[in-house]
């Protein structure tokens, strides 16, 4: 029976590692592990007919979102962290400068966005 390993690493994934405050550790720590991978079998498929090409790219389209659907959730964290640590610091920096128009402007930006 023929197989192959399908091995992926997202772009995403090293993007959202990128991102990161922690992005010189955890670079080094994405580019020295192995890719994951998955099995795709595909004996059973006959690849010089449009049918079987279909359903082994199907397949492998399939093993490519097992593969990566953790590293999305990692990502999506990652980027939730970076926009809550940005508000913080924003919303001290506007506390910390203590300016009723300042203040004012910050909550009218600050609803506009909560808004969207």
């Amino acid at each position: 029976m023929s197989r192959f390993k399908v091995k992926l690493l997202s772009s995403g994934a090293l993007l959202g590692v990128l991102l990161s405050p922690l992005s010189t550790l955890a670079a080094s720590v994405a580019l020295e592990e192995a890719p994951a991978s998955r099995v795709v079998k595909y004996g059973d498929l006959d690849l010089s007919r449009d049918a079987g090409v279909a359903a082994l790219y199907s397949r492998i389209r399939s093993a490519a979102r097992e593969v990566c659907e953790p590293m999305d959730a990692v990502i999506m964290k990652m980027l939730r962290v970076r926009y809550d640590c940005r508000q913080e610091a924003v919303a001290r920096a506007v506390d910390d400068v203590n300016s009723p128009a300042l203040t004012s402007y910050y909550l009218t930006k600050t609803k506009t966005l909560a808004e969207k």
